[in-house]
């Protein structure tokens, strides 16, 4: 059967979604902090994308497609296609791929590498997430499809391979980072939905927004090795936020690597130390951000430890249902709040200097965490 489709190449912009002209299509994508300059510019990177879909008559978009819809699916259902160019980070460049059907639109996200050692990290992050999908059965990670290979080419950088891989697309998530309120001391957490009327959440939906979090890592902590998605950041938008009226929820978009910062090793003496080690890495972890997410570090105010107390617990009672070799969570509660500010505070410094994620924040903790513990501890109590 002919194709009855189109095919747009669009670029997500402050002004909203441009088609890319021939003019635009010479121009250069966003490079990254780190890597400031691209080779790439937006027609052959969205072109190579669509030549990715359109190969062997299509067999990469049906089968994402039939993978997203638990069903087989067929060309003849498709009315449009839009590949859009979104967002340029420091390991990939990601579009959004949607899929138009008589009733309804299927959403993607396209990972692209473009270097060697970004490749590794692509290959690594697909495993990762299947690996995790199939493991937690959760849905707060996007569900990946399909990878693979395919080819950028234009006149100024010839041939250059790029891989990729296509996974989940939560519509309707935003991301959100801490950002000064001009009214109050403490930062407020603004959401990036162009479409909100007023995108500061107030202080419920803020403490859902820590609660999910919080949830989220323990849901995904191995209770046998001690394995946890780390690293993540806020200042990366790793997370992803759905407002609904009083509640939100939430995503994690990303898994880089899933390692074990403190192993459990023999004896239960030992597991509570890698107990003791992800709760207070998760307390400090989950205030930290950068303002607006590129300015300078951000500290979260107090009030946030309380839903970061509440999602661990969520998920610590649904956890002891599967490793039922692990304390329950009385047991837990129990012991964190025997815990005094000196006893925190010497876990702190392992805690700081073992999940170092940038090169700044030691300094920056450091004066925080007297407050942090003792906050920490009334919290508990």
């Amino acid at each position: 059967m002919a194709m009855t489709f189109t095919i747009q190449r669009l670029v997500d912009t402050p002004a909203g979604l441009l088609q890319v002209t021939a003019e635009r299509g010479r121009t250069p994508l966003p490079g990254s902090p780190d890597n400031p300059l691209s080779e790439l510019s937006y027609g052959p990177y969205l072109n190579a994308i669509s030549s990715f879909l359109s190969n062997n008559s299509y067999h990469a978009l049906t089968t994402v497609l039939s993978k997203h819809l638990g069903r087989a699916s067929s060309l003849d259902e498709i009315k449009r296609v839009e590949i859009i160019s979104t967002k340029h980070g420091t390991l990939y460049h990601v579009a959004r791929l949607k899929v138009y059907l008589d009733e309804r639109v299927c959403s993607f996200a396209v990972n692209v590498s473009t270097y060697p050692e970004q490749h590794a990290f692509l290959e690594n992050e697909f495993h990762l997430l299947k690996h995790l999908y199939d493991n937690f059965h959760a849905v707060f990670l996007p569900i990946p499809y399909l990878k693979g290979k395919t080819t950028y080419s234009d006149d100024q950088t010839g041939y250059l391979p790029l891989k990729l891989f296509i996974a989940q697309w939560f519509e309707d998530y935003h991301e959100f980072h801490l950002s000064p309120h001009l009214n109050e001391d403490l930062p407020a957490i603004k959401v990036w939905d162009a479409s909100a009327n007023n995108s500061l959440l107030d202080g419920h939906q803020a403490y859902s927004l820590y609660r999910c979090a919080s949830a989220i890592l323990t849901t995904y902590l191995d209770g046998r090795t001690f394995q946890q998605i780390y690293p993540w950041h806020h200042a990366a938008g790793d997370f992803v936020v759905q407002v609904r009226e009083s509640e939100v929820d939430l995503r994690l978009i990303t898994v880089r690597d899933y390692r074990c910062l403190l192993s459990p090793g023999p004896g239960f003496e030992n597991v509570w130390a890698a107990i003791l080690h992800f709760f207070l890495n998760v307390t400090i972890r989950l205030r930290l951000d950068r303002f607006d997410g590129t300015g300078k570090l951000a500290w979260a105010g107090p009030d946030c430890l309380r839903g970061v107390i509440d999602g661990f617990f969520q998920a610590w009672s649904e956890k002891f249902q599967k490793y039922p070799h692990l304390p329950s969570s009385n047991e837990v509660f129990e012991v964190l709040r025997s815990f005094n500010q000196k006893d925190w505070l010497s876990l702190a410094e392992l805690v700081n200097e073992g999940g170092q994620v940038e090169h700044d924040e030691i300094e920056f903790l450091k004066p925080r965490m007297n407050d942090h513990v003792t906050t920490l501890h009334n919290a508990l109590q």
